[in-house]
């Protein structure tokens, strides 16, 4: 005996979920949905269905999102168009100034840090306008001495004096206190109280270099 098997039917899983949103079995008769599956459909939670098909919603979302983007996108590249007309009418170049001030490399190169998330290194210097050497010269500066221009780093040539030293003994030079003492007496006495190591002859030198 041949057994004969009625081929199953399927259903968009969206008129499930209306079905049981709606609680109504009858929601859609043009499709002629058995009474069974209806409601099997009822009694059970509705299943997770993943779809390759973006929701109505979801696509507007979407494109709202790609619209701001995009706006955003058009903002910031008439922001740069205008700075980099500015920097050519000023004709500011990193490639041709000189910059002595510590403060100001960090901050260059904080920026440079953050944009490395999205730029390689190359792309940051040629925008920065900054050569390769400069910059590995300033990330790999001692932090003992900063990133300001010195002509020497203390801490790398231990006969130059910090800025430190050089306050103390102007400190001690200009002080009522020790007017009347002599320059090498002093140079003496600063080293017997622990504030100044450094000899007579470099006390001079900075007198007369600092007047």
């Amino acid at each position: 005996m041949q057994a004969f098997h009625s081929a199953r039917r399927t259903y968009d899983h969206r008129i499930r979920e209306q079905i049981c949103r709606t609680r109504n079995p009858n929601l859609f008769p043009e499709l002629r949905i058995p009474r069974s599956t209806t409601t099997s459909w009822l009694r059970r939670p509705l299943p997770t269905v993943v779809s390759c098909q973006p929701q109505p919603e979801d696509v507007r979302l979407l494109r709202e999102q790609v619209d701001r983007l995009q706006t955003r996108v058009r903002r910031l590249a008439a922001v740069l168009r205008l700075q980099g007309a500015l920097l050519r009418v000023s004709g500011f170049s990193m490639e041709h100034t000189h910059l002595p001030d510590g403060a100001a490399k960090e901050i260059l190169l904080r920026a440079g840090v953050r944009a490395r998330t999205t730029l390689p290194l190359a792309g940051i210097l040629r925008i920065l306008h900054l050569s390769p050497p400069r910059y590995h010269r300033w990330t790999r500066a001692e932090p003992e001495c900063g990133l300001d221009d010195r002509s020497s780093c203390p801490w790398t040539s231990p006969a130059q004096l910090t800025p430190q030293e050089v306050s103390n003994v102007k400190e001690m030079i200009i002080s009522s206190l020790y007017r009347h003492v002599p320059l090498h007496t002093l140079a003496r006495y600063a080293q017997r109280i622990g504030k100044v190591f450094v000899s007579v002859s470099t006390w001079s030198k900075l007198v007369r270099e600092r007047g």
